[in-house]
């Protein structure tokens, strides 16, 4: 026990030494979380690579016993080494793949496509779920439906894990529950080597959890959340194959139930409504306690609550007593039914609110685009990037107007773009008509000081009536405007630079200091 005490506290140690310089790393690497979003809860720029600290604080411990000699060191290099390979080598992969969203912004089919490579990787690693205990049936033994069941729980509980993480220290703390149970159904096993990785895990989250509990100084990112997915869908499985429990199916389905009822849920949703089962929303559980008027903390300490009656479930699985576990079972599906009545989850949604949810890009989709724009060879250039841009932003047209001088006079040089299949908009151009009073029509001027560089003014194709998707497009189109600003900018330092003039300064945006927009 000795052992697990010490690698908890090494592990909070090292995350908690480590979460302030990850933090400041973030604002170098424009790793950085800007409110604004319909489904953003926070008001203030954040850095999002905190899942870092976690992962250096969860290997300290290992890394410790690779120098100290023990009985656990010898399961580490001995009999479990290939399990142990196979989950660092998945670990570093899948940290990767977080570190590179956080940063440039990933795909729904790289993330898949990597995090199904990784988990078929564990799987010959020894990380299988080869045995189901059926209630009736008794153990059975699944042959070659182990891989894709596999891969299937390791890649559902990593994106269960990252679409959690929606508000402060949720899916730390949610995290903390599973581990708990994990590490009681491992220590009931006598799983040494498990415990310790569990007890490295937990030591990991809770020295994070001062940084990242509302009000939060940091965020886990998918570097953070994916990691701890990963290392909770592979502890599950290594239990799972421990222990011989009747009810080692259930246990950790228990264990990550609020996690993996949020996505169930998600997924449904969406499927139902004709969308995108990946298209991000603002219907998750805790959106929807927030919207019931519930402070930040009062969501999150609702969740930990429920989170918590999901562990005590999973925890009365390890008895064999038939009556406790279904009096278990029945208490948390009362609960959870009463939770999700309440949160109008089998509510009607209102038949008008498909129309008012258009796909707009996400930040995290334009953070690519908008860096190629600051950096474009000219301005031509910079507008056919911005033209690809401009569908993807809920516009019916726009109007690019670059303010240049010559011999005293001001002129403009105009680009203009108009929706492909939008047919309202043929004939003239609507924003190159008289000036009128049209709640459609936004105007942003590009100027940095007293520097002037244009317009850019357009014609929305969004419900005016939805203020959610209203503020999220304002922020988004902010976004674009200052990548403008800060190419005209640049453009301009370029010019002076060659003809011989001192360059003072540059935009801070540009030079890494400030990461959202000045409003």
């Amino acid at each position: 026990m000795l052992t697990y005490l010490v690698a908890f506290l090494c592990a909070g140690l090292v995350a908690a030494i480590a979460t302030p310089i990850v933090a400041r790393l973030a604002h170098r690497v424009d790793a950085i979380d800007l409110p604004g979003e319909a489904r953003k809860i926070h008001k203030a720029a954040i850095p999002r690579i905190g899942g870092i600290a976690v992962v250096l604080g969860f290997f300290a411990p290992i890394v410790g016993l690779a120098i100290y000699s023990n009985r656990i060191s010898w399961l580490l290099y001995g009999s479990d080494a290939r399990m142990v390979t196979s989950l660092i080598a998945g670990s570093l992969g899948i940290v990767a793949l977080g570190v590179y969203d956080d940063i440039k912004g990933a795909g729904a089919k790289l993330k898949f496509a990597v995090q199904i490579a990784v988990a078929v990787g564990m799987w010959f690693g020894g990380f299988r779920i080869e045995f189901l205990t059926l209630p009736v049936a008794g153990s059975v033994d699944i042959g070659l439906l182990s891989m894709p069941l596999t891969v299937l729980w390791m890649v559902g509980v990593i994106n269960a894990l990252n679409l959690i993480d929606g508000l402060d220290g949720l899916a730390t703390g949610t995290s903390l529950f599973a581990v708990l149970v994990l590490f009681g159904v491992s220590f009931a096993d006598h799983a040494a080597l498990l415990c310790v990785l569990l007890a490295s895990l937990g030591g990991a989250l809770v020295g994070f959890l001062f940084f990242n509990f509302n009000p939060a100084k940091i965020f886990l990112g998918d570097s953070g959340s994916m990691f701890i997915g990963l290392i909770l869908a592979t502890a599950s499985i290594w239990t799972q194959r421990k222990g011989a429990t009747a009810a080692a199916l259930l246990i950790p389905i228990l264990a990550l139930g609020l996690p993996l009822l949020d996505t169930g849920l998600a997924v449904i949703r969406r499927v139902g409504r004709g969308q995108n089962p990946f298209r991000a929303d603002r219907e998750h559980l805790h959106h929807r306690l927030l919207d019931l008027g519930l402070s930040h903390r009062g969501a999150v300490l609702t969740l930990y609550t429920l989170s918590g009656i999901f562990a005590l479930g999973a925890l009365a699985m390890l008895d064999n007593d038939v009556t406790l576990r279904a009096i278990a079972l029945g208490t948390v599906s009362v609960v959870v039914l009463v939770l999700l009545h309440r949160v109008g989850v089998f509510s009607k949604p209102a038949s008008s609110q498909p129309a008012l949810a258009p796909a707009l890009a996400s930040r995290d989709t334009l953070r690519g685009s908008l860096r190629s724009i600051r950096f474009a060879s000219d301005k031509e250039g910079a507008w056919r990037l911005l033209a690809e841009l401009l569908p993807q932003l809920g516009l019916r047209e726009a109007r690019l107007a670059w303010l240049s001088v010559h011999d005293g006079d001001e002129r403009e040089l105009v680009h203009r773009w108009r929706l492909p299949d939008d047919s309202a908009s043929t004939g003239e151009w609507v924003l190159d008509a008289p000036a009128r009073a049209y709640d459609k029509v936004h105007r942003l001027l590009l100027s940095e000081g007293e520097a002037r560089f244009g317009s850019l003014t357009v014609l929305r194709g969004t419900p005016s009536q939805d203020s959610k998707l209203r503020q999220e497009q304002d922020f988004l189109l902010e976004l674009v405007s200052e990548a403008l600003v800060d190419f005209a900018a640049l453009q301009t330092q370029g010019q002076l630079a060659a003809a011989g003039a001192k360059v003072l300064s540059i935009p801070r945006r540009i030079a890494g200091f400030e990461a959202g927009p000045s409003v």
